[in-house]
């Protein structure tokens, strides 16, 4: 057992993930001075004089602390990222513009009868008016992509769909035609996963959003190698595994009783 905040665990996470070729963490990060944001301090910390580059899945815009998600805290939030994170050597960042993941777009706090895409416009309108950095939002909506530099799916299997992972290639697509139509560069971020199991799960619904448990079996590995095979496939600009230690979905690919380090 460890706890995500000691600091000799970041460090071993660090070492495992470099070992096999892994460039960086996404850590899942809530709000400034919140202890998620010393975790990043820390991670980005422990992994100097390496070439480890991590950033974060912002999560601010539905943090159930205080005080409450507003257009002004997540844009705040963003801004303090950039700020205080961006220009660190082991930051991710490309072409010196840092690189922020965020997840639950559809869930923004919108104002005076807005849509989430018009806020989200408006929120990079006032802390990112010049596209100084890279923003990768979650899901099939390309729409988003008016605001958004990139996509990617969080979740790739589902009760209805246990092998939703099999359409990368036609996600990727609606990517790769708003890049045509706009002639402005847009990302494909393609997911690998070693399977999921968050039938004994219990989170905050305000947190983590319910939907039909479901567990994936991981087919002694054949899972986790079809999902690389249909990712690679898409022809992704990165490739983001979801997840190394995401216990609670049974996601992980970090070291653990039951699988040892096959995954990893």
């Amino acid at each position: 057992p460890y706890h995500s905040d000691d600091a000799g665990a970041l460090g071993r996470h660090i070492r495992q993930a470099l070992e096999v070729g892994i460039d960086g963490f996404t850590l899942q990060w809530f709000a400034p001075g919140e202890r998620t944001d010393r975790n990043l301090g820390a991670l980005l910390a422990h992994s100097q004089g390496t070439g480890f580059r991590s950033t974060v899945i912002f999560l601010r815009h539905i943090w159930p602390g205080s005080p409450a998600a507003t257009q002004t805290t997540v844009g705040d939030a963003i801004a303090h990222l950039i700020s205080a994170y961006g220009g660190h050597p082991n930051y991710l960042s490309i072409d010196g513009r840092p690189v922020i993941v965020f997840a639950d777009v559809y869930r923004v706090p919108c104002a005076g009868g807005q849509t989430p895409q018009q806020s989200w416009a408006a929120i990079r309108a006032r802390v990112d008016p010049e596209r100084r950095s890279i923003w990768v939002a979650e899901g099939l909506d390309t729409s988003y992509l008016e605001t958004f530099d990139g996509l990617y799916v969080y979740k790739i299997t589902h009760a209805a769909y246990p092998d939703d992972y099999v359409k990368a290639s036609r996600w990727a697509g609606g990517v790769r035609r708003v890049q045509a139509q706009i002639g402005r560069p847009r990302l494909w971020m393609a997911t690998i996963s070693p399977g999921w199991d968050d039938l004994r799960s219990g989170c905050q619904s305000d947190v983590r959003v319910p939907s039909a448990p479901h567990k994936r079996s991981r087919d002694d590995g054949a899972f986790y190698r079809a999902t690389f095979d249909a990712a690679l496939a898409s022809d992704p600009d990165w490739l983001w595994i979801n997840s190394f230690n995401e216990w609670v979905e049974g996601t992980y690919i970090e070291p653990g009783h039951l699988y040892g380090d096959r995954y990893l």
